[in-house]
């Protein structure tokens, strides 16, 4: 008597580690998907129901009628291969919408949605008992795992190398189930036949070789062109530099005047700083370059192209921390440190500078530091003045070693600029008590910090920030750096950029009136520094009429362990992508 053995494309053990990989693939594909489509639909947008999306179809993933191997493979093979396309071209017209509720939405259920189920489908249809275990618990919250692990080891990974390879792999794994299954094994007499099937099936193998030897077309954007700057054909637009990096998307584009005077109405003239779906900074430029005085020359970037002022006045509103009457700066003594977190375009450093202030600059991405050296005329402060990495490890490091700090001659900070926004937000751990305690330490006793932040400014973001720096400086007034004055109902419908001056001086924190020498040749510094008086916003505004009790400053004080700051800025961060797409057409989003 004898036992039939029904061959199987998995055995136990098989099965096991495909099931496995497949939870890998999935958290690698969703951590690239992520990053491709960030750039145009906004971090917050993005990540709003993303999680809700991958839930929704892990669940359908395990309800769906169970394709062949051969066919779900070869389906998940070509999707994810067109991701680069389908995922920008899709993301691009939905951002078109101007929701950043719906158009998030319609690009993860057109491109994520059906490669997770498909994946959670094949799982099922190989060993369902074990992929009930491992997907419907929602095997993609490996992804921040897997992110953890490339940001240690300093993977610089592209998500088209990700897509790529992830399509590789499912050819080749169709192609190896193909090529085993029975129907294709040599029989007597059809040796040719086979040999064709056999062709047939190895074809797909093809598609990673073309991927790999024309990059171009594994993406509609500027990932694979290295020749810069790029002139877009649709838009007079031009992009003079663009990364992925650490913090996303980091984009110098250019804007340049219009060719006739019928398109002058459309902004132009100027270069900007982007950092995925925010603009971190910019200039002014060609015939929107005014000076004070003609004879002076403006300022230069690195190739010797002039450059104007500043097109956010946010920047040049912490200027106004050198005015302080308290401090020797204030009083018009050389010299001075500054401390700034947060570079952008780098508009205060190279201020501070050329009023002969020593900077330190504490940047997370080393993208964002080469485009203000190479594109914003940020000047050259030396190795041991620029620090690319968190500030919050930065200056914890320099807290715990400030008489080491002192010992070696580096004095104190005079000046500390905190201005960290970014994407409708600001990381909620370099808002905390803890951090700004530490902050205060490395400040001269009449040291002065200026805190930008940005959103609404009665809002409970707005007023946790000021609850936070009041704790810790015990005075602080606040500026808005608005072309016309803010009135009430703005406060609670506008976002408004608001500058914090805080100091733990116990000489009241005023400020002299700037200038000729304050405004470095500059309008928009002389219109900015010498209107304080009606730029400044009564604390009370941003607290509101409640009565402030010992309870109410609890629920607001930031601290490691209670910082609800990001969870309040959420909805604002919303509005943020809504006025950074009425702010530029949609065509300079799109290109990067």
């Amino acid at each position: 008597m004898s036992t039939e053995t029904h061959p199987s494309a998995w055995t136990s053990a098989k099965g096991s580690l495909f099931i496995f990989a497949i939870s890998v693939s999935l958290a690698l594909y969703t951590s690239a998907y992520e990053t491709a489509v960030v750039p145009l639909l906004g971090d917050v947008p993005t990540h709003k129901y993303l999680n809700y999306v991958v839930q929704g179809s892990t669940a359908l993933g395990l309800a769906l009628p169970k394709l062949s191997t051969s066919k779900n493979l070869i389906l998940l093979g070509v999707l994810t291969f067109l991701t680069p396309y389908t995922s920008y071209w899709v993301g691009a017209h939905a951002a078109r919408l101007m929701d950043p509720i719906k158009s998030p939405l319609i690009t993860h259920l057109s491109i994520l949605a059906p490669i997770i189920a498909l994946a959670v489908s094949l799982a099922m249809s190989i060993d369902a008992r074990l992929a009930m275990l491992v997907l419907a618990a929602n095997a993609l919250q490996l992804r921040p795992l897997l992110e953890l692990a490339a940001n240690m080891l300093s993977l610089e990974v592209t998500s088209d190398t990700i897509f790529t390879v992830l399509g590789s792999i499912s050819a080749i794994v169709w192609t190896w189930q193909k090529i085993g299954t029975e129907e294709i094994i040599p029989r007597k007499g059809q040796a040719g036949k086979n040999n064709i099937q056999r062709i047939r099936a190895a074809l797909p193998m093809i598609i990673p070789f073309v991927a790999f030897i024309l990059p171009r077309l594994l993406s509609p954007t500027l990932s694979g062109h290295f020749q810069f700057p790029f002139e877009s054909p649709a838009y007079p637009l031009r992009i003079l530099f663009s990364k992925q990096s650490i913090t996303g998307l980091i984009v110098v584009g250019e804007l340049p005047p219009p060719l006739s005077t019928e398109s002058s109405t459309a902004l132009h003239s100027i270069r900007y700083l982007r950092a995925s779906h925010s603009i971190l900074g910019g200039v002014w430029t060609d015939d929107k370059i005014v000076t004070l005085d003609n004879d002076e020359p403006p300022l230069t970037d690195e190739a010797g192209t002039p450059l104007g002022d500043s097109i956010y006045s946010a920047f040049v509103l912490q200027e106004a921390a050198r005015l302080v009457n308290s401090t020797s700066l204030g009083k018009a003594e050389p010299g001075g440190n500054a401390l700034v977190i947060g570079l952008g375009a780098g508009i205060s450093a190279t201020a501070f500078s050329r009023h002969g202030i020593s900077p330190t600059i504490v940047e997370i991405d080393p993208a964002v530091y080469d485009a203000a050296r190479h594109y914003f005329g940020l000047p050259d402060f030396g190795q041991d003045r620029v620090f690319l990495e968190d500030a919050r490890r930065w200056v914890s490091q320099r807290q715990t070693s400030i008489g080491s700090f002192e010992s070696h001659g580096l004095a104190k900070y005079n000046i500390v600029v905190h201005d960290c926004f970014s994407g409708g937000g600001v990381p909620e751990h370099l808002f905390s008590m803890e951090f700004f305690t530490d902050l205060k330490a490395l400040m001269t006793p009449e040291g002065v910090i200026a805190v930008n932040f940005a959103g609404k400014l009665a809002s409970d973001a707005s007023r946790a920030v000021l609850t936070t720096l009041l704790k810790v400086f015990g005075q602080c007034r606040a500026f808005h750096d608005s072309v016309e004055s803010v009135s009430e109902e703005q406060f609670y419908s506008d976002f408004i950029n608001l500058v914090f001056f805080c100091s733990a001086s116990s000489v009241p924190l005023t400020f002299r009136t700037a200038v000729k020498d304050d405004y470095l040749n500059s309008y928009l510094r002389r219109h900015i520094l010498s209107s304080l008086p009606e730029r400044e916003v009564a604390l009370h505004q941003i607290r509101g009429s409640r009565l402030w009790s010992g309870e109410t400053e609890e629920r607001f004080l930031l601290t490691d362990a209670n910082n609800k700051l990001n969870e309040w800025q959420r909805d604002e961060a919303l509005d943020h992508w809504k006025l950074m797409r009425e702010l530029l057409p949609a065509t300079v989003w799109e290109t990067y």
